[in-house]
This record gives C-alpha cells, structure tokens and sequence, in this order.
C-alpha cells in the first residue's frame, strides 16, 4: 500500500476525490467527529478535508485545526497537500495567480500540540511529550513543493514561491494593515494556512500548499468582497 495522501480545501475548494465516502475520525480535541471524505486510487488511500466544515459552515477563527490534523495523525496520513483562497498583498501578484508557498508570517494564532501533557508516538521514532520547540526554517515540505512547482510551471500565472501572512479573521484587513504588511514582506494574505502548516510539522506530515489568489487585498481594490472567496 502506498502513503496517504490529503488535501485540505478551504474558502471555494470543496470536492476533490472521484467518488468519495464519508470518514469520520474520533479525536481528544473534539467532541465531535472530524468529518472527512475518503476514496482510493492506484493502490493509495486518499482523502479530503473540508476546513471549514461542510456547506463552510466553520469561520477561520473558529476551526478546531488540532482535531483535523490530528485526525489525519491517526489514518496514518504522510503527506498533506492545502489549497485555499487569499487576497494578493502586491501588486504585481494579480488575481487568478497560483503561489506556491514558501514561508509564512503569524503573530496572531500561537498553536501547538505539545501542551497539557500531550505526548505522541512516531511507527519509527521515540516518543515526544513536553515541551517542543519546533524548527520552522523551512515551515512547507520542500520534497512536496519540488512536485508540485514542476506542476504548476505548466501555468503562466503562477509563483514558485511566496509569503503567506495569517490574519486572525474573519474581517478582512484595514489598508493600513496591508501596508504594514507590505512592509512586513507579505505577498498574499489569509487565515488558516499557518495553523496547519506547524501543527503537521509536530506530527511529522509532509505539509505544502497552493494558494489561490482571488482578489487584491483592502487599498488595492476599491472593496473587498467576501462572494469573491467563495
């Protein structure tokens, strides 16, 4: 049996598998079952998660990101791939560009699963508890974004990499915001991705992502709409 693979859809990302079944997954950060969507191809599990629930009924800020990644922990999954919908904080990155992601800024959302006595146990590695303190040098799977940027050269807006900042949501960002973030380095900005990417970091899961840019970000555009994400 090959590795499992997922794909995490957000915001406009929300049917990916031929035929697909429903999974759902006990975890110790939910009392209810993470709902995923489970199907097979060429000898390999293969899975969906929607982050925001079904029918995006879950506002980012709100998303249990330790129950879904964990989830994942527990099918054995080893490699993750994200998709979801940001505004382009520059203004060369215009709409309908793919931005492979290579770095991200988040002072907004400290996460870990390594709190509250957590342990966990690796098929090959010794067992982690305590207090963790993960390298981020690298926060995207650097095998996984080789794949992927052969892929997306095929595209002609499309960027081999970029730097995702996490907003805590669910508003969108004042243009004074985006300023500073400008100046911060940012090139697109959104609210989940980071959560994912650290939190499958502590688990050992090969994690990259593909970010859609859907609209210019507030003082790039006259308004932001939130119909455009969807």
């Amino acid at each position: 049996m090959k590795e499992a693979l997922c794909i995490i859809g957000g915001s406009g990302f929300y049917d990916f598998l031929p035929s697909p079944q429903e999974k759902y997954v006990e975890t110790p950060f939910s009392t209810d079952p993470i709902v995923l969507y489970h199907s097979k191809a060429e000898n390999r599990d293969l899975y969906f998660l929607p982050r925001h629930g079904k029918g995006h009924s879950i506002p980012p800020h709100r998303i249990n990101f330790k129950a879904n990644i964990y989830a994942l922990h527990l099918l054995s999954v080893a490699r993750v791939l994200s998709t979801s919908a940001v505004g382009s904080v520059q203004e060369e990155i215009i709409p309908g560009t793919y931005v492979l992601l290579d770095q991200f800024i988040d002072f907004i959302r400290p996460i870990t699963f390594f709190e509250d006595n957590f342990s966990v146990k690796f098929p090959d590695r010794i067992e982690l508890s305590g207090v963790i303190h993960t390298d981020m040098t690298n926060p995207y799977c650097t095998d996984l974004r080789r794949h992927i940027s052969g892929v997306l050269s095929k595209f002609s807006h499309s960027r081999h990499n970029g730097t995702y900042y996490c907003a805590a949501g669910p508003r969108f960002e004042t243009p004074a915001e985006i300023k500073a973030l400008q100046s911060l380095g940012a090139d697109v900005v959104g609210m989940t991705n980071s959560s994912e990417a650290i939190l499958c970091r502590e688990l050992g899961i090969c994690y990259s992502s593909i970010a859609l840019v859907t609209n210019f970000a507030a003082g790039l555009q006259q308004q932001v709409n939130h119909q455009s994400f969807l």
